[in-house]
């Protein structure tokens, strides 16, 4: 029987799958684009996110049955703030959504949750994946963490080269929004 965490993580899990479909019948996501890195590197950091979250659902299914307060709080604190932070970030890209650099026209979206961040998605995944650290600590888990944070990092400048390759207005939007939340840089 799975505990009220364990149903939280699958709503969420429906949740947000369910609006990527959603979005997708309603034309509202593009077509799959190109790496912006190396297709191995890509394939990579996605994979790393994959194997956090099978940690977590591991953990939850046959890990132990009760987590004290101190770890549930900050766990739920991570989970539901990234879940609600994908849940905006894909709603305000809209038809802009890809991944990977697109080839088809896209528009830079600087509005909403994107003028608080230019990276809100991976922050969200991000989130998600310190939420399954904290529930399901393991060292494949906490080496799935480190390399996602740091491969998307390399993503993330990739696709900052190729928005101010594509986007004129790109320069000043870098200039006056952070990339990451807590850190304002001028690269």
């Amino acid at each position: 029987m799975l505990q009220p965490v364990g149903i939280l993580v699958l709503v969420t899990f429906v949740i947000l799958s369910g609006q990527l479909v959603y979005l997708a019948f309603r034309g509202r996501i593009g077509s799959l684009g190109k790496p912006p890195t190396s297709r191995l590197l890509f394939f990579l950091a996605k994979l790393c996110i994959v194997i956090s979250m099978l940690c977590l659902v591991i953990e939850l299914q046959w890990g132990r049955s009760h987590r004290s307060a101190a770890l549930t709080a900050p766990f739920l604190l991570f989970w539901l703030g990234g879940a609600a932070i994908l849940v905006i970030s894909f709603r305000r890209l809209g038809t802009n959504l890809r991944m990977g650099i697109p080839s088809d026209q896209t528009a830079l979206v600087t509005s909403g949750i994107y003028r608080i961040s230019r990276n809100p998605i991976y922050i969200g995944l991000h989130c998600l994946m310190v939420a399954s650290l904290i529930y399901a600590f393991s060292l494949l888990n906490l080496v799935a963490v480190v390399e996602a944070v740091l491969l998307h990092h390399r993503i993330i400048l990739a696709e900052e080269k190729f928005l101010g390759e594509r986007f004129q207005e790109y320069e000043a939007y870098r200039a006056s929004v952070p990339r990451y939340v807590w850190l304002h840089d001028r690269s």
